[in-house]
């Protein structure tokens, strides 16, 4: 037995639309995409996946990053990355050791009493806008030369502009992401049957195992029993 030798799958939009249509019975197998639904049912993906940024871990959407430090320099945009949100970051300095820095909230950022101080880089704040995305360190290093902040980040979806695109999902989600956009078309075709209702329920299957899978092994520690004690 001759086997293929591949173990990559990556869909198109149009394939992943093509698979909740026919879930739902609404495109028969073989048939082409009617473009009438084409944009509606593309804009539910994109909208399913960008709600999907809420949720996690997603450890497949961390990504690192590098913003090199300036010397007397407080805050550094970080547009170019467009992260969604910081996992966690460390000083690196110049013979590339890396000190682990502690997280500020927005509040505990702002009532520092001196943003400037001056000192080696311990502490961050990630400020999220909808235009910008800013990085905060404190202290402030003084005089920078190769110094830098080295940080995990969890990046945006990218969105499908059109069916030929690939769906920004790893190979192991995209049943999952076939099955919970046809659960999200299910009221837009009207559809009230036992069918809608195995969809649904293959749907919240789907997607609790895909979470259960994407979590980062951990190692649970245990108080030692002793009898005699």
């Amino acid at each position: 037995m001759t086997t293929s030798g591949v173990t990559t799958l990556a869909l198109t939009a149009r394939d992943i639309i093509g698979f909740a249509l026919r879930k739902l019975s609404t495109m028969p197998i073989g048939s082409e995409l009617d473009i009438n639904e084409v944009a509606p049912v593309l804009l539910e993906l994109n909208m399913m996946l960008k709600g999907w940024q809420t949720a996690g871990p997603h450890l497949w959407r961390n990504t690192e990053g590098t913003q090199v430090l300036t010397s007397a320099t407080a805050s550094y945009s970080l547009a170019t990355a467009n992260p969604l949100r910081i996992v966690e970051a460390r000083y690196r300095n110049t013979v590339g050791s890396d000190l682990p820095m502690k997280r500020l909230s927005r509040i505990r950022y702002m009532q520092l009493p001196l943003k400037s101080s001056a000192g080696t880089p311990t502490q961050f704040y990630f400020d999220p806008q909808e235009t910008s995305q800013t990085l905060y360190v404190w202290p402030v290093l003084r005089v920078a030369t190769t110094e830098s902040i080295v940080y995990t980040y969890q990046r945006r979806f990218q969105v499908c502009v059109s069916l030929d695109d690939s769906v920004d999902i790893p190979e192991e989600w995209l049943d999952t992401v076939g099955y919970c956009l046809a659960e999200r078309l299910i009221p837009n075709y009207g559809i009230e049957t036992q069918s809608a209702a195995r969809i649904e329920a293959n749907a919240r299957v789907m997607l609790r195992r895909a979470k259960a899978f994407d979590r980062p092994a951990y190692i649970n520690f245990m108080p030692e029993y002793s009898p005699h004690r």
